[in-house]
This record gives structure tokens, C-alpha cells and sequence, in this order.
């Protein structure tokens, strides 16, 4: 080689070595910065606990010592249990299932062979480890036709055949995929097939929603709005239909999202039976099976309104994309990091899901014209709206076998009352029909209206129960007991807090909630030309109350009142014009054109909104030798003086990093050890059992545990996932979430459970107290009115006091006091014009003023130091940010030193932070003597190797270099002479 070339080759490798130091280093940076989430990844500790041979371990909580084979195969079985108690019989005409066991099957539909588990982001399970439906059914000893199952999986992974590419960042409508291959592809081999397996023909329709992104209300990869039956689907119908072959057709609805569902009537298609079915989780295809040869009896009820035409809720007028006229503007004054030029109107109020349906109906019956509830306004099954053909099934609607009804079970209102202190109501339920099963009881309650007054639902849901199995002829007697504020309203003009009005209180019984509210309208002497079924005045129950009775009494004790004034747009000077049923032609538009005051920039700004308290900081305490440690503190009561001097012994450091950093980084000063905390509602799936490193179960979602209308099985669900988060070591788990189904289009849908404030509530309810029972921190999400995708960063979103309330808050109000959950996660959106982390009315006077509760406030996944600023956050009365990495600490670590006001905010945080974990899982395994010390894990040290020979090669190179420039240069000299 000559001297040029190895000088230019030693060159190259300088260059490149240095490219690939700088890129090493800028690894290393990055990863210490997520320092604690890398070595939960890649194993290993940042940290290590020195302690004393004979020190007593505590333990908050225990797993159940059964060895982890048999656990796996515990909790498999619940997931079948509670996807078979979930999923609801829709159709079943002239008793076309059960099937015959051993019945020939063909599967149609791509999607049979890629069943929804779950939904994307914080709510995915992976497909590899899920049983699928052909080997549930062939499990079950039914024949499934191979040839069609092979075709559809030779489609599995193609371009356009994949059904969404969901991420935690949002999925673009382009690459949404219902994925039906064309039935013209269908081969000869295909077709022959049916001859064989015709029995029945099985068709899977699947919608999947995921985190950052909403379902396409318009075009999308291969269709046009997406709970809409798609051509692609009508032509596999029209397949079936026109091939003669199948002796029935069943349709198996796989979807978290209200779907429209008017075409299973229409003659074309030859629809005789349908099952619902939400996220299944990891083995709920076995339920399918089960309930397909009636091995079990499906109990299952809707918690969502199914209409003909999924635009048709009013709330889908104002839901998706909506910028303030002069958002450029804000973007400039303020700056775009803030997230502020987006806003949603909820003009529907409280009329979501059925409280609008039901409601109009009621007043199409008792005075349509006063009210024009028949009028064209909001009508899009007909020119003129009608409920029969606006709605498909009605919320809490479901089918079983017994009968050639679907309703094999009598249930009798055997002894009721109600006044101002709540209700109780005794109901016989008796199994008529011919097989085993269970009843849900559903109680609903009418509250008196007068046009002009407070908006009420012509019905809403006050309490619900499940029956055990019953035998044919056998009967059981269910109790159910109400509290009066479950059918009370928010007066948010006159009296500013709940009250019970005057009037007559209608409650009532029935299979769903149409029916409920036929019986309340048969009971009231309504005209029955204009209902359209009969009612049954037997199921209802009528107490007179005399006069108004305000309910102002919180939890806690304290007075209620408002406190959301400024998330309605008129504390801006503006008016919304919402939905009233007084005059249904006030069905809601969409509310473009919205320009912002300058008082509403002023309040978007949240960096903006935080001022510096005092700079001298003395008279804070860090930094104090004390002796103290975390573990110590475990059961001592919140007020504890002790807590003030764990504190002292903080740095500003310290309490910067327990704060901003999510709990996540170990603090040696009080021995406080790093916390994992980790999604979702599904279960801790992607987390690894300790024993053996397989990922832990994968349960159903939150949409199928509300269908099973049971409260027992979901508490026993959420015990088996805190047993999960045991064997996985980990504390927190960010689940229950409940936010409500606005609309039908909602991304997260699939991890919420219904369109009902109050159902989600008490099963919300269930999960916290079954996770919080084994030491779990359970972190209630999220908190609140995340109810769409669509700019959930910073969208400001604007409702009344009375519809807050009445049907966001209601989901939470009772795992915080009744359920005492021990942390909740916030969301991105703003309530009117304020961040959700910086607002002091809904942390403050809500959370710890109404409702006594001192959980930590999280924010969601912390990504934004400007939306989400920390100083703000921290007046407001948020804890804690989610995040393990250094962003959010740098951003306020120096000012902190310097501003006793945010260094006060932070202990108090830090404050909630330590007795929440110290009384959680979070302490297992210490003991008194524990002491926490900073290691340096394997990775990083590996990190540190391989950057340190990096750097050596790289100066030997550079050196070389230099050496051979030198001897370059000389000898060029010497040939001049």
C-alpha cells in the first residue's frame, strides 16, 4: 500500500471512529436520561439496598404463593370467564344457536383470522401469544374449514391487508385497513369448500382503535367511514347469500366502537343470529366457542347505544379537528409548544348516548309537538326523526337462549321505596326458559322535568346486578340499594349544588333501558299509539317528593358548589347554544368560527400563568441528617410529624427528582428505592413474570368487563392483575381509565367502559379496590375528559357545570370515595381554556376539597415542559409527572432553589408521593435498616467500556494521523533540497 493510501485510510477510520464515539456518547446522554426505564428493559438495578442480616422484610402484600404454571392457567381460565360473561347475544332468530356440537364451519372475513384483543398503544396484546378462533372452535369440537382459514392467512402481513399501524403517537387514516381481501379472489378451491363445511357460515367484522388517533370519520386506507358496513364486507354477505350453500349465517360483531348494525335485518344479507364481542384479550376466543354450542349462555348487555347511523349522537357535530380563528396568533403570543390553537364544544351537554336517544323518544311521546321531537332536526335514518329506526339495540340490551324470545327470565319488583335518603328495590328473578343462565337486573330511575328548568334525562341508570346461573325454574332474589345523589341533577343557575326536585320520581326495572322507559311511560298514562312497545306499570315504583332538597353535602363534608365556571365559554363573554329538550330543533351544530379573547390566551398560557414566590428559601429545611428512612414510615398515619423530618433530610434535588422524575429514580438520602409503574386496563401483558421472564396475562378490555354487568367477576379480575403486578414487580398500574364514549369515533373507546358515567363508576370501582387490595397503587385515568384522540395535547374543551359533573366526573367520583384510589392519571386536554394538571378547581377544590381524597395527581405520559409545565402544575396541586427521564427536572431544578413557593409545593408533593408508595407494594421487601445506594447498572457500565475503548482508538488514530502529516510534510521537504 502506498504512503498516500494508508494515509487515507487512517484518515477514513479517524472520521469514522469519531462519528460513531459522538453518536455513542450521544446514546449514552440520551440513555441516562431514561436511565430507569433502559434498566428496567435491559435488567439490572440503578440501585442497590444494603441491609442487615436478621432485618425484618416488610411486605404490604403477598403474591398467592401458587406456583406460576398453575397461576398462568388460573388466570387464563378467568379471561374465557369474563369474555363469556361479556360478550352479548344481538340476533338469534328462530333459535339459530346454539349450534350442534361438531357442527361444519366456514369462517369468513380476514378478521376471523386476526380477532381485536384490545386496541393500540397502552392497550395492545400481543396476537402470537392469543389463542385464535380456529383453534378455540376446533378446541370445542367444531370443524373448521381449513381452505378458507388458509386463504385468509395468506393475506396476513401484505401491503393493505394490515389493518392498523396504531403507535402511542396515532395512526393516519391512510393506514387504517378494514384488510378484506376481494371476494373476487377468492379461488375455485375456496368455493368448493363450502360444500363441506356448511352448517353455518361465521362472519367476523372488526374495528380496532388505538391511542393518539380517532377512527376515521371519513376516508380511510380502504373505505369510507369506518363503522360503517365497507363494500368490501357487503360483497363477502352477498357471497354467502348468493351461494345457497350455508344452512345459517352467523355475524360475529369484534368491536370495542359502536358499529352500525342496521343492515343485519335487511333480507339481502340473511343475517339469523349475531354476537357481540369486545376485546377479548388473550384467550377470550374459547368464550366465542362456547357460547357458539351453548356450552355457556350468553349474559351479556350492551354499554353503548348501537344507532343505524353513527353521526346520529349530537356529540359527533362537534368532535374531531376545530382551530380558533386566530390560532396562528395564539401560536405566536404564546407559542406553539403550548398546544393552544385547538378547542372542542360540548353543545350536546348531558344527552350522550342514551340520555339523548331515550330522551327524545320519552318527549316524542308525551308532547311531541311542544317539544318537536319528531321534527327533522337531528334526523338521519329518515326525514323526520323516529326512534325505531334511529336506534338498532338500545343501551344494556342482550339476548340468551331458553326461549324463542331471547328473554327466558321473569323478573318481578317484589318490594321498592325511595325518598331522600336513596332507594332500595327487592326484584325476583326467575329462569323460565329451558336451559341454565344468568339475568342482569337493571334498575333506572326518571327524575320530574319542566321545560325551561335543569336538563334531565328522560331515564339514566341508578343500579344494575347480576343473578348466579340459574336453573330452569329456579328463582333468586337480587337487592339493590341507591343513593339519592344517583338520581339527583346539578343545578348549576340556581341553587349551585345537587338537589332532588319536586315532583314525581319514576323508577323502574327492565331488560334494557327502552324498555325500562316504556314501563315508566305506561306507568304515567302515556298514549300507547305513540310508543312502540308495550310498558309494564308492574316494574315501576313512584315516589312524590314534596319539595326541592339540596344535597350539598360532599364526602369530605364540605359544602358543594361550582367550582367549573370558567369551562363553559360564556365566562368569556361568548354563548355555546346548547342542546335543550325543551325545543329539540336546538340539535347541536358545529361550532366553527370560535375566535379567542385575549383573556382565554391568558389562561391557555400555562407556562405563562406561574409566578415566582419568594427568592430566600431559607427557612426550608434540606439536606438534615435525621436518620430517617423511607420504610420506617410504613403505616404511620399522613400527618405523622416524623413525615416533616423525612423530609428535611431532601435536597432540593431530591424532591425536584421524586417529583419530576415519576418516582422512578431511587433517592438515597431516604433510602427510598425506584418505582415501576406501568399500563393498562388490559393487564400488565408486556411486563415479564420475575420467575421466568414470560410476559404476564393479557385480560379483556374494559368494554367487555362493563358488558358483563357483573361486579363480583371484575373485582376477582382486578385481584388476578394485581397478582400479576406482584410477579412482575411492579407498584403502580395505570388503569382503571374511564373516560366516557362521547361518541362512537373515539380512538380509546376500547379502554374506557361505556357511554354511561355511572356504570363506568362502579366498575371503575371494582378495579381499584381489587387492585388496591393487594398493595397495587392504581392510577384512575384519565383525569379528566380525555374523550378523543383527536389534538388531545392542549385541546381546550368547553361544557357546562351541570354536564362535568353529571357525566365526566361521575366516573371517577366513586373510585375516589367510595374506592379511596390511591393516585389517578391526569390527561393532556384542557377544561376550558386551563391545562388539567394546572387547575386548581378540579385538583384542589374537587379532588382534595369535595371529594377528601389525597391521591397523587399524575400527569399523562410527560412529553411537553410547556403544556405541561411543572410550576403551574405544582400550585395547582399536581404530584407528580410521568416520565423517567430529566426533562422536566432540569426545567425547574435551579429555579426551585430559588422560589420558596414552588420548594413548598414540592414537599408537599413529594409528601403524597411517599406515603402513597410506603403503604403500596412499593415497600416490599425493605426493612427498617434498608438502605438505598446509587449503583451504577451492568448496561452503563458496559456503555462506559465501550465509549472509553471508543475514545482510545480514536486518539491512537488521531495520533497516527498527526505522525504521518508530520513524516508527509519532512519528506516533501527534503526532495525540495
Amino acid at each position: 500500500m502506498s504512503k498516500h493510501s494508508a494515509k487515507r485510510a487512517v484518515r477514513v477510520a479517524t472520521a469514522a471512529t469519531s462519528i460513531v464515539l459522538a453518536l455513542s456518547l450521544g446514546a449514552v446522554s440520551g440513555a441516562r436520561t431514561y436511565s430507569s426505564y433502559v434498566t428496567t428493559v435491559l435488567g439490572g438495578s440503578p440501585f442497590t439496598i444494603k441491609d442487615t442480616e436478621k432485618a425484618n422484610k416488610i411486605y404490604e402484600a403477598r403474591g398467592n404463593g401458587m406456583p406460576l404454571s398453575k397461576w398462568k392457567t388460573k388466570a387464563d381460565s378467568l379471561v374465557q370467564t369474563v369474555a363469556g360473561e361479556g360478550i352479548v347475544l344481538l340476533k338469534n332468530d328462530a333459535n339459530t344457536l346454539p349450534l350442534a356440537k361438531g357442527s361444519k364451519v366456514t369462517l369468513f372475513g380476514r378478521s376471523s383470522t386476526d380477532l381485536v384483543l384490545g386496541g393500540t398503544g397502552a392497550g395492545g396484546i400481543d396476537p402470537d401469544r392469543a389463542v385464535d378462533l380456529n383453534k378455540a372452535l376446533t378446541a370445542e369440537g367444531f370443524k373448521v374449514n381449513k381452505t378458507m382459514w388458509n386463504f385468509y392467512q395468506s393475506y396476513k402481513g401484505k401491503p393493505g391487508y394490515i389493518r392498523s399501524n396504531g403507535t402511542y403517537m396515532g395512526t393516519l387514516p391512510k393506514d387504517v385497513h378494514i384488510a378484506e381481501p376481494p371476494v373476487s379472489e377468492y379461488t375455485a378451491a375456496v368455493r368448493q369448500s363450502y360444500d363441506t363445511f356448511a352448517d353455518a357460515a361465521i362472519v367476523v367484522f372488526s374495528r380496532v382503535g388505538g391511542e393518539g388517533s380517532d377512527m376515521p370519520t371519513g376516508k380511510f386506507g380502504d373505505g369510507n367511514r369506518y363503522l360503517a358496513l365497507q363494500d368490501s364486507e357487503k360483497q363477502v354477505l352477498k357471497e354467502i347469500h348468493d351461494s345457497g350453500k350455508f344452512g345459517k349465517v352467523i355475524a360475529l360483531i369484534n368491536t370495542s366502537n359502536a358499529m352500525e348494525l342496521s343492515w343485519m335485518d335487511q333480507n339481502q344479507y340473511g343475517i339469523n343470529a349475531s354476537l357481540w364481542a369486545g376485546g377479548l384479550g388473550q384467550s377470550g376466543a374459547r368464550a366465542i366457542a362456547r357460547i357458539l354450542d351453548g356450552t355457556v349462555n350468553p349474559s351479556g348487555r350492551l354499554v353503548d347505544t348501537y344507532a343505524s347511523n353513527s353521526f346520529s349522537a349530537p356529540a359527533m357535530q362537534n368532535f374531531g379537528d376545530f382551530t380558533f380563528t386566530n390560532g396562528q396568533a395564539i401560536n405566536k403570543r404564546i407559542g406553539p409548544a403550548n398546544k393552544g390553537d385547538k378547542y372542542l364544544v360540548y353543545r350536546e351537554g348531558i344527552y350522550t348516548g342514551y340520555r339523548y336517544y331515550e330522551t327524545r323518544y320519552a318527549d316524542s311521546v308525551l308532547d311531541p309537538e311542544g317539544t318537536k321531537a319528531n321534527s327533522s332536526s337531528g334526523a338521519f335514518a329518515d326525514k323526520t326523526w323516529n326512534y325505531d329506526r334511529e336506534v338498532v339495540f338500545p343501551f344494556g340490551y342482550g339476548l340468551s337462549y331458553g326461549n324463542s324470545e331471547g328473554h327466558p327470565f321473569q323478573q318481578q319488583l317484589v318490594s321498592s321505596s325511595a325518598d331522600e335518603r336513596g332507594a332500595t328495590f327487592e326484584v325476583k328473578v326467575t329462569n323460565t326458559g329451558n336451559v341454565s343462565g344468568k339475568d342482569v337486573v337493571q334498575l333506572y330511575a326518571q327524575q320530574p322535568y319542566q321545560r325551561g328548568g335543569i336538563e334531565k334525562s328522560a331515564i339514566q341508570l341508578v343500579g344494575f346486578d347480576k343473578t348466579p346461573v340459574l336453573q330452569p325454574g329456579q328463582s333468586t332474589l337480587v337487592t339493590i340499594k341507591v343513593k339519592a345523589r344517583d338520581y339527583s341533577s346539578y343545578d348549576a343557575h340556581t341553587l349551585k349544588t345537587y338537589v332532588l326536585d319536586q315532583g314525581d320520581f319514576y323508577f323502574a326495572i327492565g331488560n334494557n333501558a327502552h324498555q325500562a322507559l316504556n314501563n315508566i311511560l305506561a306507568s304515567r298514562g302515556a298514549n300507547p299509539a305513540r310508543m312502540d312497545e308495550h310498558g309494564d306499570p308492574g316494574c315501576v315504583h313512584l315516589w312524590h317528593n314534596e319539595k326541592p332538597i339540596k344535597l350539598d353535602k360532599a364526602y369530605s363534608g364540605k359544602v358543594i358548589g361550582n367550582i367549573f365556571q370558567s369551562a363553559g365559554l360564556e365566562h368569556y363573554g361568548k354563548r355555546t347554544g346548547y342542546l335543550t329538550r325543551s325545543d329539540w330543533t336546538t340539535f347541536p351544530k358545529p361550532y366553527n368560527k370560535l375566535k379567542a379573547t385575549d383573556a382565554m390566551i391568558h389562561d391557555i398560557d400555562a407556562a405563562g400563568g406561574y409566578q415566582a414566590g419568594d427568592k430566600d428559601t431559607s427557612s426550608i429545611t434540606t439536606k438534615a441528617k435525621n436518620g430517617l428512612t423511607f420504610a420506617q414510615m410504613h403505616k404511620a398515619r399522613f400527618n405523622d410529624p416524623r413525615w416533616e423530618k423525612l423530609l428535611d433530610q431532601m435536597s432540593v434535588d431530591d424532591l425536584v427528582t421524586l417529583v419530576t422524575r415519576s418516582g422512578q429514580v431511587a433517592i438515597p438520602s431516604i433510602s427510598f428505592p425506584a418505582q415501576f409503574m406501568k399500563d393498562g386496563p388490559q393487564g400488565n401483558n408486556v411486563r415479564p413474570y420475575v420467575e421466568d421472564g414470560s410476559k404476564a396475562t393479557g385480560y379483556c378490555g374494559e368494554v367487555t368487563d362493563a358488558s358483563t354487568f357483573n361486579r363480583s367477576l371484575i373485582h376477582q379480575e382486578n385481584e388476578a392483575k394485581a397478582e400479576d403486578w406482584i410477579r412482575t414487580d411492579t407498584a403502580g398500574a395505570y388503569a382503571p381509565a374511564m373516560n366516557i364514549h362521547r361518541t362512537p369515533y373515539s380512538g380509546r373507546n376500547f379502554e374506557y367502559y361505556s357511554e354511561d358515567g355511572y356504570l363506568s363508576g362502579e366498575f371503575a370501582y371494582e378495579a381499584v379496590t381489587g387492585l388496591q387490595k393487594h398493595g397495587v397503587v392504581a392510577f384512575a385515568k384519565h383525569f379528566a375528559m380525555n374523550d378523543q384522540e383527536t389534538n388531545r395535547q392542549g385541546v381546550c374543551t368547553f361544557a357546562d357545570e351541570q354536564t362535568i359533573r353529571e357525566i365526566y366526573l361521575k366516573a371517577f367520583e366513586r373510585p375516589f370515595t367510595d374506592g379511596h384510589v390511591k393516585a389517578t392519571m391526569g390527561s393532556f386536554n384542557r377544561i376550558g381554556c386551563i391545562w388539567t394538571g394546572a387547575h386548581q378547581k378540579l385538583i384542589k377544590n374537587l379532588v382534595r376539597g369535595e371529594w377528601g381524597s389525597m391521591a397523587i395527581v399524575d400527569t399523562d405520559m410527560a412529553i411537553n415542559p410547556i403544556l405541561q409545565n411543572a410550576g403551574a402544575g405544582l400550585e395547582a396541586g399536581n404530584t407528580m409527572w410521568a416520565t423517567s427521564a430529566s426533562t422536566f427536572h432540569d426545567q425547574i431544578v435551579k429555579q426551585a432553589a430559588h422560589d420558596k413557593k414552588m420548594l413548598s409545593n414540592l414537599r408537599q408533593s413529594g409528601h403524597i408521593i411517599l406515603y402513597t408508595f410506603v403503604n403500596s407494594n412499593g415497600v416490599n421487601g425493605l426493612s427498617t435498616a434498608s438502605r438505598v445506594v446509587k449503583v451504577t447498572p451492568p448496561w452503563l457500565k458496559l456503555a462506559y467500556t465501550v465509549v472509553g475503548l471508543l475514545f482510545v482508538i480514536d486518539l491512537a488514530l488521531f495520533i497516527t494521523l498527526i505522525r504521518k502529516s508530520k513524516n508527509s510534510a519532512h519528506i516533501t521537504i527534503e526532495s525540495d533540497n
